[in-house]
């Protein structure tokens, strides 16, 4: 028992490298991008990126003290949840609509947070 409480511990108080969640996030923001360009609009979630072929699929991302996600939580405003994931701007009349983010409260090892990305 002691044994399985701490390798829950040590997985949920891990992360990846922050080098690595930016450039997942550079590249979700890119698919984005290039989905503006070619239709002119952005996209109304993130799956018509992936329908249009502008990125492959979400990435999966792990930081600590949450269980590893590539869901993207839907958002009206840039407001942070902390589920972990992925959030996406998806309201037209929001000024950030489009706007990708690290959906997380906690801060990178850096000291920076991570929504701030």
């Amino acid at each position: 028992m002691l044994l399985a409480v701490f390798i829950i511990f040590r997985y949920i108080n891990c992360s990846m490298e922050a080098a690595e969640v930016i450039r997942k996030l550079s590249g979700m923001r890119m698919a984005v991008t290039f989905f503006r360009l070619a239709k002119g609009r952005q996209p109304a979630d993130i799956g018509e990126a992936i329908q249009n072929g502008n990125l492959e699929a979400v990435p999966q991302i792990k930081l600590n003290w949450h269980l590893a996600s590539s869901k993207v939580r839907k958002a009206a405003e840039l407001i942070v949840r902390d589920t972990g994931g992925w959030g996406y701007v998806n309201n037209p009349a929001s000024r950030d609509f489009g706007t990708i983010f690290i959906d997380c409260a906690h801060k990178d090892p850096k000291g920076r947070y991570w929504s701030e990305f």
